[in-house]
């Protein structure tokens, strides 16, 4: 379990024009985000989807009737009429939370920037503080009792970073495809992704990695999806948050 589990997600949006999508960064560090990019579909469209069962999809307003429905679906786990929409997203994220994230494949379309294409830009994350690993859960990590060197860590993960893109600058320049230079980048590079979920999978995606148990980075990551995601679906939300605080 991470005991430095994320409680808000700092939001920082893009110059306000009408075709500027919300955008939140994660990492405060003006580079890490999440960016809404387009959605379709809407509570409503999960309640038709459920009804058409029946012949009972219609076109009127979202009732209180549906929003029970939408609540005894997600208790009941009938999942197919929250398939029936998608999300967009443009995350800029370490390798090492995109591989996090890239496991929800389900339900899951995603488009990634190719090194073999385009020459990698020098964006690497730096923690602003370093954790313990954990003593009984090897996939964890703990905050600093005092005892971790910051100043030393800082210092070694500075000088890896550093080397890794001295040594990619020299390979291209010696004429190495990209292809092969980009072996030598750190996995705390960041690449940029689309990522689009239909709220089936989103929801699940959450459950998992919006969870103190996630790795701190993830977890700010997908708080921050979740934020964007919301106000989209809030009965759908409302609902699955309501039915996980009973669990």
């Amino acid at each position: 379990m991470n005991d430095t589990a994320p409680t808000a997600v700092a939001s920082a949006p893009a110059p306000s024009t009408d075709q500027s999508p919300p955008v939140l960064y994660p990492l405060s560090d003006g580079i890490g985000s999440v960016a809404l990019i387009q959605h379709s579909g809407d509570d409503k469209m999960i309640v038709n989807a459920a009804r058409v069962s029946f012949g009972g999809d219609n076109a009127a307003p979202l009732t209180g009737r549906d929003e029970k429905l939408i609540s005894y679906l997600l208790k009941h786990k009938h999942g197919s009429p929250f398939e029936h929409n998608l999300i967009t997203f443009k995350i800029i994220c370490p390798i090492f939370v995109d591989r996090q994230l890239v496991r929800h494949r389900v339900g899951v379309s995603k488009n990634e920037v190719s090194a073999r294409y385009v020459e990698v830009q020098e964006r690497a994350y730096t923690p602003t503080q370093f954790r313990r690993q954990a003593p009984s859960n090897r996939q964890a990590s703990v905050e600093d009792d005092g005892t971790l060197d910051q100043a030393a860590a800082h210092e070694a993960w500075a000088n890896a970073s550093q080397t890794a893109f001295k040594a990619y600058h020299q390979l291209l320049e010696l004429g190495v495809t990209r292809e092969q230079a980009r072996g030598v980048l750190p996995l705390s590079l960041y690449t940029e992704s689309y990522y689009t979920f239909n709220v089936r999978s989103l929801l699940h995606f959450l459950e998992l990695r919006d969870h103190e148990g996630a790795q701190f980075e993830t977890h700010l990551f997908a708080r921050a999806i979740g934020q964007l995601a919301e106000p989209l679906f809030p009965v759908t939300f409302r609902a699955w948050r309501a039915l996980h605080h009973e669990q």
